[in-house]
C-alpha cells in the first residue's frame, strides 16, 4: 500500500508546535509564482544535487542526502580571500535519526517561490529552510509527529590558497600553488551553547601587487584594500539543542536551527568572535520574522512577472513541469511556460544574491558547486589535483573563470533588471563600476599618459583588471602603441567597450527612475570621464573623424578599424545625454563637438544587400563568438522596430557572423536582436531552446549547463531574460511599443516597468489583448501596438 504525500502547499495555513508555518496574507502575484515552483520527489545522490535559497547577502545550497543527512552549502557576498576569490562561508550538516531521506519512504522537496523557502516532506518530518529577508541568518525549522534526535555539525573541508583559474601575473607573483605549502584553514570555536567557525584571511592581499603592475602604488593610500584581513564565518544555535563534542544535539519534535553570517575586515579574530555573538543574542522572534520575510517576497513578485503559456496544448499539458532532467534537455510540452519559469526563477535567483555590495559573478554567482564529472575538461587543468575523489571537476570554493568579473557577462544578468523594476538589485552592479571611477583615471594616466576612464573586460574589485592574455605578444597588458608591424591582437588588448554600455545603462536607469540625485552625482561624472577616455586616445582621420585604431571588435575581431561597437556606443551615449541636457555647460559643449566627430556606423553589402559591418576595417576572426555587428541595435539602441530600421537588423541577423552560437545560449544575444526585429517566431523558438538547455552535473535544472561558462551559468538566463521582455515591451522615445516579438499563440499576463516611471500589465488570451493597465494612465496614449495586434 503506497504512503499519500501531502504537499505543503496543502499543509502550509496549519500552526502546530513551535513552527508557524501559516502563510501571510500576499499578493495574487506571489502565489501565482507557485506554478513555477521546482519540486523533487527524493532526496539527491550527491552535492551536485543542491536548491538554492538566499536573502540578497547570503545563500545557500541545500540538499538532503539519501541515506544520509541534510546538507546547507553556505555563501556571502563579500567572502572574498586574498586573491578575491569569493569562498564558501562554510557547510553545516544537519543529521536526523531515525533518518527520514530512506529510499523508498514518501519525499517532496518543494523550492517555494512565493515565500523564498525550500520545504520537504520526509516520511513523518517537515522541514523548511529558509534565509531571514531582513537578517543575515539561515533558519531550518523541523517539525515530527514523533521524537526525533536531531545533531548539527560543521562540516568543513580541506581549503585551496585559490582557485584554479588564477594563473594570470598574480598566480606567476606568488609562485603559484605549491602543494607543500600550507593553506589558511577554518577554525572552530565552542561558545556558550553555540558553535563558531571562521576563515581569516590574516596579513596577505595582492592588492599591492595589482596597484604596482599599473603603476599606480600611491593609490593605495586613498582607497581601502578589499581582502587583508577578512574574516569570515558562522555561528550555529539552537534553542532545543545543547553544545556537546559533537555538535549541537538533543532529542524533541520542533527545532528551529539558525546559522548567523558575518564577514568583517580585521586583524583581531576576536573582535569578529565578539561581533558575530552579539549579533546572535539579538532576540528572533520566529512568528514575526517569518511573516515579515514572507512580505518582502510577497511585495518583490508584486513588482513585476511574466507569465506565460502555449494555448495550442491540450490543458493537461500547459504549465506542467518536470522537477529535473538527467539528460541536460528539458521535456515539458509547454514551450511558453518553459521560458516563464525560467524567466521567473532567474529573477528569483537575483534577488537571493544582489542586495549587498558585490554585484553577481556570472559564474555561478554564490550559487557555485562542485560539478561531478570526468577530469578531462582542459579548462581546469593545474598543477595540483582538486582533491582525492578525481571525479569532482570543482571544489567547494573553486568556480570557471575564477575571481573575474567579465563585463561581457556580468551585464546580461543586470540589464533585465530594470524592465522588472528591480533597481535596488542593480546598485551593487552600478557601484562595483562607478566606485573605482578614479582609480580606473589613475590607471588610464600612468598607463596611457591622458585624461580619462578606460575600463576592459576583467575587471578586480582592487580597481585593477585581470587578463588571459597568457601567449599573447603583449601578455595581457593593455598595449601602449600597437606592437609590431604584424600585430596579431589578443583577447582584450584593445577591448573597452564596457565603458561605453556601463554609461548606457547608468542612462537607462535613469530614464527609468528620474532620479536627478543619481543622475548628476554619479552618471555624469562616469560617463564624462568614459568618453574623455575616447575624445583623447584615438586620433582623427582626414575628415576629422575619430579614428579608432589600433582596436577591436569586442573578442571575436581583434584587429579592426572603427569597431561597430565602440563607434555605436559613443554615439547612442552621446545622443542620450545630449537630449538630457546633461552636465555642465563645458560638458555639453564637448559633446557636441565630440558627436561632430563621431564617425558613422560602418556597413557592408552581401548580396547586393545593406548590413551593419563588425567594423569600418577588419582582418581575421578569431575563436570567440560576439556578433560584434549586431551592438548597434543591443546595447546601444542605433537600429530597431523602435525607429523603423527593423529590415536592417533583419538582414544583419539573417547574415551575422556567428548564427545560433553557443547552441543559442550563454552570453549570446540572437534572441535580444530578434525581438528588436520584431521577428517573434525567431525570438520564441530561440528562447525554448536556449531554456530547454540544462546539466548533467547540476541536478537544478534552472542552472543552464557547464559549457564556457559555469553551472549556474546566470548570464545564459539574463540574456534570455532580456529577450523576453523585449518580446513583449520595447520603449522608443517615448513611445512603448506592445507586444512589438509576441507570438499569438502563447497566452500572457505581465506586469513590466517601461521608461519615465510608467508599468504595463496586461493579460493576452487566444491572441487578443483581453485587459491592459497602464500607470500613470496618461501614458496609455503612448502604447503602440506591434503590427497584427488590435484591442
Amino acid at each position: 500500500m503506497k504512503t499519500k504525500i501531502i504537499s505543503w502547499l496543502q499543509i502550509l495555513p496549519v500552526v502546530f508546535g513551535l513552527l508557524s508555518f501559516s502563510l501571510i496574507k500576499g499578493q495574487e502575484s506571489a502565489k501565482l509564482m507557485r506554478k513555477y515552483n521546482v519540486i523533487w520527489n527524493s532526496p539527491s545522490k550527491d552535492a551536485s544535487g543542491v536548491m538554492p535559497i538566499g536573502n540578497g547577502d547570503i545563500a545557500a545550497g541545500v540538499y538532503a542526502i539519501e541515506q544520509g543527512s541534510l546538507y546547507l552549502l553556505l555563501s556571502k557576498n563579500d567572502a572574498y580571500n586574498y586573491m578575491g576569490d569569493l569562498f564558501k562561508t562554510g557547510r553545516v550538516k544537519i543529521t536526523l535519526t531515525p533518518n527520514p531521506f530512506i529510499p523508498g519512504k514518501p519525499y517532496r522537496q518543494t523550492l517555494d517561490l512565493s515565500t523564498g523557502s525550500i520545504l520537504i516532506e520526509a516520511d513523518s518530518v517537515k522541514l523548511r529552510v529558509w534565509v531571514d529577508a531582513d537578517r543575515p541568518i539561515y533558519h531550518a525549522e523541523i517539525h515530527s509527529t514523533h521524537q526525533i534526535q536531531v545533531t548539527v555539525q560543521p562540516d568543513l573541508w580541506k581549503r585551496i590558497d585559490h582557485t584554479i583559474f588564477n594563473i594570470t601575473k598574480f598566480y606567476t607573483a606568488v609562485g603559484g600553488w605549491n602543494p607543500e605549502l600550507p593553506t589558511t584553514q577554518d577554525r572552530i570555536v565552542h561558545g556558550k551553547g553555540h558553535l563558531i567557525w571562521y576563515y581569516a584571511v590574516g596579513d596577505r592581499s595582492t592588492y599591492a601587487d595589482d596597484l604596482n603592475y599599473y603603476q599606480v602604488p600611491f593609490m593605495a593610500s586613498k582607497f581601502k584594500d578589499p581582502f587583508r584581513y577578512n574574516t569570515f564565518g558562522n555561528l550555529v544555535e539552537c534553542p532545543q539543542l545543547t553544545l556537546q563534542q559533537s555538535g549541537l544535539q538533543g532529542r524533541g519534535r520542533d527545532f528551529d536551527i539558525r546559522i548567523h553570517a558575518l564577514t568583517m575586515q580585521t586583524p583581531d579574530t576576536a573582535k569578529w568572535i565578539q561581533q558575530i555573538e552579539k549579533n546572535a543574542a539579538l532576540p528572533i522572534h520566529l512568528q514575526q520574522d517569518w511573516q515579515k520575510h514572507c512580505k518582502w517576497w510577497s511585495d518583490f513578485w508584486n513588482r513585476s512577472w511574466i507569465m506565460a503559456s502555449d494555448n495550442t496544448l491540450p490543458a493537461t499539458e500547459r504549465e506542467h513541469f518536470f522537477g529535473e532532467t538527467s539528460t541536460g534537455i528539458r521535456q515539458e510540452k509547454d514551450g511558453a511556460a518553459l521560458v516563464a519559469q525560467s524567466y521567473n526563477i532567474f529573477r528569483f535567483l537575483m534577488a537571493c544574491q544582489s542586495r549587498e555590495k558585490v554585484p553577481v559573478k556570472f559564474n555561478g554567482g554564490l550559487f557555485s558547486q562542485q560539478l561531478k564529472l570526468p577530469y578531462t575538461d582542459k579548462r581546469a587543468r593545474s598543477d595540483r589535483q582538486l582533491q582525492a575523489d578525481s571525479t569532482w571537476l570543482i571544489h567547494e570554493d573553486d568556480r570557471l573563470w575564477g575571481r573575474r568579473f567579465t563585463f561581457q557577462n556580468q551585464r546580461l544578468l543586470y540589464w533585465p533588471l530594470l524592465a522588472s523594476g528591480d533597481i535596488d538589485l542593480m546598485q551593487p552592479f552600478f557601484g562595483y563600476y562607478t566606485q573605482m571611477l578614479e582609480m580606473r583615471k589613475a590607471i588610464t594616466k600612468a598607463w596611457f599618459g591622458h585624461a580619462g576612464a578606460y575600463y576592459r573586460e576583467n575587471m578586480e574589485p582592487t580597481g585593477a583588471e585581470q587578463d588571459c592574455g597568457h601567449g599573447c605578444e603583449t601578455g595581457g597588458l593593455p598595449p601602449k602603441t600597437k606592437p609590431s608591424p604584424n600585430y596579431p591582437g589578443c583577447w582584450h588588448d584593445h577591448y573597452f567597450t564596457a565603458g561605453l554600455e556601463t554609461t548606457a545603462m547608468l542612462i537607462d536607469q535613469f530614464q527609468y527612475t528620474g532620479d536627478t540625485v543619481f543622475f548628476n552625482k554619479i552618471i555624469v561624472p562616469f560617463a564624462r570621464e568614459a568618453l574623455l577616455f575616447y575624445d583623447q586616445h584615438y586620433p582623427r582621420g582626414k575628415d576629422g573623424k575619430l579614428y579608432l585604431e589600433p582596436s577591436q571588435s569586442l573578442e571575436t575581431w581583434w584587429v579592426t578599424v572603427n569597431p561597430a561597437p565602440d563607434i555605436a556606443g559613443l554615439r547612442f551615449c552621446l545622443d542620450e545625454l545630449l537630449a538630457l541636457k546633461a552636465g555642465t555647460p563645458n560638458d555639453r559643449n564637448n559633446w557636441k563637438r565630440f558627436r561632430l566627430e563621431i564617425p558613422e556606423i560602418p556597413m557592408q553589402t552581401i548580396e547586393g544587400k545593406t548590413v551593419i559591418a563588425p567594423a569600418l576595417e577588419w582582418e581575421k576572426k578569431r575563436k570567440n563568438t560576439e556578433n560584434a555587428e549586431l551592438y548597434p541595435v543591443f546595447p546601444f539602441r542605433c537600429y530597431g522596430l523602435g525607429n523603423g530600421t527593423d529590415s536592417l537588423v533583419k538582414l544583419t541577423m539573417k547574415n551575422r557572423t556567428c548564427i545560433d552560437a553557443q547552441n543559442g545560449g550563454c552570453w549570446t544575444q540572437d534572441q535580444i536582436d530578434w525581438a528588436y526585429a520584431g521577428n517573434a517566431e525567431e525570438a520564441a523558438k530561440g528562447l525554448v531552446h536556449r531554456f530547454r538547455t540544462a546539466s548533467t552535473f547540476c541536478r537544478f535544472p534552472l542552472y543552464g549547463e557547464e559549457g564556457p561558462d559555469s553551472c549556474p551559468d546566470f548570464d545564459h538566463f539574463g540574456s534570455g531574460s532580456i529577450a523576453l521582455q523585449r518580446m513583449l515591451l520595447q520603449d522608443a522615445g517615448r513611445k512603448i511599443l506592445l507586444l512589438p516579438a509576441w507570438k499569438k499563440e502563447w497566452d500572457t499576463h505581465f506586469k513590466l516597468h517601461a521608461m519615465h516611471q510608467t508599468t504595463v500589465e496586461a493579460t493576452v488570451k487566444n491572441g487578443k489583448i483581453i485587459q491592459l493597465k497602464v500607470s500613470p494612465e496618461y501614458r496609455r496614449k503612448d502604447i503602440v501596438l506591434g503590427k497584427g495586434w488590435s484591442w
